[in-house]
């Protein structure tokens, strides 16, 4: 297989992408689609990948790779949720990244492991773009897409990448899983930092340095971003959603919730609903970059 030029091919076009998780039992009828599609699974379950006729198990981390015309389907993990990060992308032009990125090619790899951080990271920060700088996600994304496609080409030929350090302290980590994990509960700051060791001080200190937002803020914005999940994934109530989120006043969550949102809870159901979201479940530690169980777009 011969060496990769990612500068023979121009960055790809990112049409559509989103971190979704799915409901035990659920799946992906048969269906072809005009792109290429890349997924990660950040966890091994029972779910299945079925494509031309090969059935392929998802029981470690891996990513999925679909190029354009491949009929293919999915059966979820029947016992617990399946979650799995996606783009869709059209090479520019295809058959010159066909030649120059073997895992984009009809005979290339449809699935390959992979247990790290390092691309995993890259997808995310693809997802962090797409949701807070869409304007700038071709620019940004395609180029980092680029990158992270040929990584995986390099992974499948048995190359994996090196594994940078982490960029944040590992307290400061440790907290945003706190935060991720039990934000709905009754958290304090104060609570936080005993929990990681620091003084609340310093933990503020440290999150507004690499963060650039306070350890309150991040607990509100990780309630609002879990009370946006069940917005979309279920029928609670509006009063429902704000006590599960860990508001205890269902009139503080709205004023909140509006001067993060910019609209109302129940004008964001309105707006942002999509049919996708009718197999999902909310997601319980969320990415700091973007919200889960979002479609995003990409405009060329």
């Amino acid at each position: 297989m011969p060496n990769v030029d990612a500068n023979a091919v121009f960055p790809p076009v990112i049409r559509v992408l989103g971190d979704f998780v799915m409901k035990p039992g659920s799946g992906l009828g048969e269906r072809d689609i005009p792109d290429c599609e890349l997924l990660y699974f950040p966890e091994g379950t029972e779910s299945v990948y079925q494509v031309g006729g090969r059935e392929f198990s998802l029981d470690r981390p891996c990513f999925v790779v679909t190029r354009p015309g491949e009929v293919h389907s999915y059966r979820y993990d029947k016992q617990r949720p399946t979650r799995h990060l996606f783009v869709h992308f059209r090479p520019r032009p295809l058959d010159e990244a066909e030649a120059a990125l073997p895992l984009l090619h009809p005979d290339g790899p449809s699935v390959v492991p992979y247990d790290g951080d390092f691309l995993a990271s890259l997808m995310k920060q693809i997802l962090g773009i797409a949701y807070a700088r869409p304007e700038r996600l071709q620019q940004r994304g395609g180029p980092l897409l680029l990158s992270l496609l040929t990584e995986i080409q390099a992974l499948a030929e048995d190359e994996p990448p090196e594994r940078p350090a982490a960029p944040l302290p590992p307290q400061v980590v440790q907290a945003l899983d706190a935060i991720g994990t039990d934000a709905g509960n009754a958290m304090t700051v104060d609570g936080l930092a005993k929990k990681v060791g620091w003084s609340p001080e310093h933990l503020s200190r440290s999150f507004v340095r690499h963060l650039g937002m306070t350890p309150k803020e991040a607990i509100i914005r990780q309630r609002i971003e879990r009370a946006c999940q069940m917005l979309l994934t279920g029928n609670k109530s509006v009063k429902e959603v704000a006590f599960t989120a860990g508001f205890a006043d269902e009139n503080y969550f709205s004023r909140v919730f509006k001067s993060v949102k910019t609209v109302t809870a129940t004008e964001y159901r309105a707006k942002h609903y999509h049919p996708k979201y009718v197999d999902t479940v909310p997601a319980v530690q969320q990415e700091s970059l973007y919200p889960p169980n979002r479609v995003f777009f990409g405009k060329e």
